[in-house]
């Protein structure tokens, strides 16, 4: 009987789907590890740790005499001269008394210098990890700017030092039905007005003008699949790496003839930027908000 194809659920900013038939985990381990929670990692040490030191303790216990100052037969024993065998710790209460002990010790700290050096990478890896600098406004906007209408989404740095050459992208879900019946779907990109910053150190509204008879607009205003995303990159001037975000809204998510509220505040000597005032938005002033279906 042939085996069931492998199934992996995927959520993609609150897109959800299953991908059929992925590789296993096991043949990308280093990915496996990076991919899963830190609690999960850390289980899967221990696993390993207690399984290592088991393997060679019921071995240890085996062969009796193998060990000075261990009861003969006992895996306990062995479990514990193993586990500091492994760590390299050597205590001197138990110790290898045979040719075929020293033998088995010796193979049991090479593997213990791999198996720390390999964590020790992991765990290296794992911190070293490009973190999100940017979050991003949980709504986007379709309001007026110089008299046009415009798709707006405000993301704000969480840095404090400026993120540097920052550059964005915005683009759409489109489904594409053909003659015969069959669709496909593909990401049609929206120009922006600005889609670089040399510097960011607060916020940035990434703004893409609409022009009359957008099939963007059209699809938002319909009933069929929509959904907006949004990616954002750049360099963290601290870290000197790469600093990565992006988005995903659903129809619902975007809001017509609104606008943003504003995040800045001059009126005093010190320039205060309320981070908390992200996601905040009203109805465009003198406009009917329109719902979106």
């Amino acid at each position: 009987m042939p085996r069931r194809p492998r199934r992996h659920m995927l959520d993609l900013g609150g897109f959800r789907a299953v991908k059929i038939g992925r590789p296993s985990a096991a043949s990308d381990l280093y990915y496996a590890t990076m991919e899963m929670s830190w609690p999960a990692f850390i289980g899967l040490v221990a696993v390993f740790f207690v399984l290592i030191n088991l393997a060679f303790g019921i071995l240890y216990a085996a062969l009796p005499g193998a060990l000075i100052n261990a009861a003969p037969g006992s895996i306990a024993d062995g479990f514990f001269f193993s586990v500091e065998t492994l760590g390299t710790v050597g205590y001197g209460n138990m110790a290898p008394a045979t040719h075929l002990g020293h033998f088995i010790a010796a193979i049991e700290i090479l593997l213990g210098l791999f198996f720390s050096a390999t964590m020790t990478g992991l765990i290296f890896a794992r911190f070293a990890r490009p973190r999100t600098s940017f979050v991003f406004s949980r709504i986007a906007v379709i309001g007026r700017r110089e008299n046009r209408s415009v798709l707006m989404v405000r993301v704000a740095s969480t840095r404090l030092r400026p993120i540097a050459d920052v550059s964005a992208q915005m683009s759409w879900l489109e489904k594409v039905t053909l003659t015969d019946g069959r669709s496909y779907r593909q990401l049609v990109e929206l120009p922006l007005v600005r889609s670089h910053n040399p510097s960011m150190a607060f916020a940035w509204t990434l703004v893409h003008e609409i022009e009359d008879g957008s099939p963007m607009l059209e699809t938002l205003r319909g009933d069929g699949e929509f959904r907006l995303t949004v990616t954002v990159s750049g360099t963290d001037t601290l870290l000197a790496s790469q600093a990565l975000g992006g988005e995903s809204y659903p129809r619902e998510a975007v809001l017509i003839d609104h606008e943003f509220a504003d995040m800045m505040d001059d009126s005093r000597d010190l320039l205060e930027f309320d981070l908390t005032k992200l996601h905040d938005a009203h109805p465009r002033a003198g406009s009917v908000t329109i719902p979106v279906p």
